[in-house]
C-alpha cells in the first residue's frame, strides 16, 4: 500500500465532517482514507486545536 500526502482540501474536508459530527470510519470510507489517518485528525480536533495548527504540525 503507498503512502498518499494529505492535501489542504483533504484536510479541511474531513474538518467539515467532524464539524457537522459525522463518525471518523464514515469520513474515512467516503474519502478512501486510512480509518487511523481520520481518527489522528479528529483527535486533534477534539484537542481543540484548528486544521491551520494541524498543518503546521504536519
Amino acid at each position: 500500500m503507498t503512502y498518499r500526502h494529505l492535501t489542504t482540501r483533504g484536510l479541511t474536508l474531513i474538518a467539515d465532517f467532524w464539524h457537522q459530527g459525522t463518525k471518523a470510519y464514515q469520513t474515512a470510507k467516503l474519502l478512501k482514507r486510512s480509518q487511523e489517518t481520520i481518527y489522528r485528525i479528529y483527535r486533534f480536533l477534539n484537542g481543540g486545536k484548528t486544521i491551520e495548527q494541524y498543518l503546521e504540525k504536519y
